[in-house]
């Protein structure tokens, strides 16, 4: 089987799944920290007395904010494997 050439299209189509993959590695650790921070550290540190109660306000913010990097996640997700297409043109299978 003979490797086709990559067309400049099929550059930027792969470059456009490149940067997906980096931008959803940044949403996982983004919706990871959220989490920990709003499930774990504030509600400890809220118990301890370290801290005052107005911190529970910002567990909020933090459930928000990790519910919409997950979101961010699959829309990405799905928007690289939709643009993924492009890797049938020069590799037709992918069970090598």
């Amino acid at each position: 089987m003979d490797p086709i050439p990559l067309t400049q299209q099929d550059w930027k189509e792969l470059h456009l799944i490149v940067n997906n993959i980096w931008l959803m590695l940044v949403c996982a650790l983004s919706f990871s920290g959220n989490m920990l921070l709003a499930h774990a550290i504030i509600p400890s540190l809220i118990d301890s007395g370290s801290v005052s109660k107005y911190w529970k306000i910002l567990r909020v913010i933090f459930y928000m904010g990790g519910f919409g990097s997950a979101v961010l996640y699959i829309g990405l997700a799905v928007w690289a494997i939709i643009v993924g297409d492009v890797l049938n043109k020069f590799w037709p299978n992918f069970w090598i």
